[in-house]
């Protein structure tokens, strides 16, 4: 796990953005600073649709190293960020009242910067901190277990190493969680936790948030989960008679439907060799769009490595699309999360990915489900955590 990781992690694998909005004649709700050695280079101020990054407003950054964002328009209730490339940007949650200050170095936005102005981004940027002790602790343990030569008594005492520090990670944030649910910022921290395990915790969070921030998106979206793993998700481990005859979740946006045939992929795997979706008819496939940047994407994927191992001798397969733009980074996730099945294809295009327009995506995870015929069975929510599990006992009957 990877300090980049992190980022995507704590923006909710849902990358987050700068909060500020526009003011009158003064400076308020203004976002000023000074970047060293980012002198003449183009700041951008990006909110976030859906997971998918809009820019709201950019400048030029002064021979000085100075700036100021003002947008023309007010920005809404939400979490943005500051971008001075794709890799090198700053979280910040912000109220319209407040004048954002922000000091940093250019290459490390988010190690380096030092933000006035906004108590919000501060207890966000507290959480960050000592989840990076965390990060880096499992980021050295899973280095130890790709020594050479390792024993298996080796090997098991680094996985009881980092099943050690999942648990010690979830311990902190179940308590900082207790001073903290009425910030934003615990929007990104509880989904650090399993639903399945923390619901308390979730539901905590979405109560305490309601009033003050039940406008932001990222809100709207913890929410929406929390009514689903409540309502249909099978969180205290309840039998689902047969996850077909649930509603299906509406995704907005996307271009596929219950029942017809899913679209064609035709993509390249990491060795070059196109790899078509079509060649796994007459197996049940679990088509996942998904990143190596993508927090959420990487906490769901022990669950789909679990029901890859349960159901792949009855049939089952997994079509893996990444919508990653560094290959290096992607086949490092594919190594690191143990995504053992072969068919994994991208074209390295990021949200410009043409299967990823096909299928309406724009969100990640999207997995989306496919009977023997191709046919789409569900998607989205419905095929995430324990709804994949209930959909394969119910078509395998085990």
């Amino acid at each position: 796990m990877k300090n980049t990781h992190l980022k995507t992690t704590i923006l909710l694998g849902l990358a987050l953005v700068i909060l500020a909005a526009c003011g009158g004649e003064s400076l308020k709700s203004a976002i000023s600073g000074k970047i060293e050695g980012a002198e003449g280079q183009t700041i951008y101020l990006e909110r976030y649709v859906n997971n998918r990054g809009v820019i709201t407003d950019s400048t030029v950054i002064g021979p000085d190293g100075k700036f100021l964002l003002k947008p023309s328009q007010p920005l809404e209730k939400n979490f943005y960020r500051i971008m001075l490339g794709e890799r090198d940007y700053l979280v910040l949650i912000a109220d319209s009242t407040e004048t954002v200050k922000i000091t940093a170095k250019a290459g490390e936005l988010a190690q380096s910067a030092k933000v006035e102005g906004s108590e919000n981004t501060a207890i966000l940027r507290d959480f960050e901190s000592s989840y990076n002790d965390f990060a880096k602790r499992m980021e050295e343990t899973v280095a130890k277990t790709k020594i050479p030569g390792l024993t298996e008594e080796e090997m098991a005492r680094y996985r009881q190493e980092m099943t050690d520090l999942r648990k010690e990670l979830s311990d902190h944030v179940r308590h900082w969680l207790e001073s903290n649910s009425s910030t934003p910022a615990a929007i990104a921290a509880v989904q650090l936790l399993d639903i399945r395990t923390d619901l308390k915790a979730y539901q905590q969070v979405v109560k305490d948030l309601e009033s003050a921030f039940g406008s932001i998106p990222h809100y709207k979206q913890l929410k929406q989960k929390v009514d689903f793993a409540v309502n249909g998700g099978n969180v205290q481990g309840e039998p689902v008679e047969d996850p077909r005859s649930m509603p299906q979740q509406k995704v907005e946006g996307v271009s596929i439907s219950i029942g017809k045939q899913a679209p064609e992929i035709a993509q390249v795997d990491p060795d070059g060799k196109t790899r078509k979706l079509s060649d796994l008819k007459g197996k049940v496939v679990l088509l996942d769009f998904w990143a190596s940047w993508c927090g959420p994407c990487r906490r769901e994927n022990p669950a789909v490595v679990q029901a890859y191992n349960e159901y792949n001798k009855d049939g089952f397969e997994i079509f893996s699309v990444s919508l990653d733009k560094d290959k290096a980074k992607w086949l490092e996730a594919i190594a690191q999360d143990g995504l053992k099945w072969p068919t994994h294809v991208s074209d390295l295009q990021g949200w410009n990915s043409k299967a990823a327009a096909d299928y309406g995506v724009h969100s990640i995870p999207f997995p989306v489900l496919l009977d023997r015929d191709g046919k789409v069975i569900a998607y989205g929510p419905n095929v995430r955590g324990p709804m994949l599990e209930a959909h394969l006992k119910q078509i395998f009957g085990r």
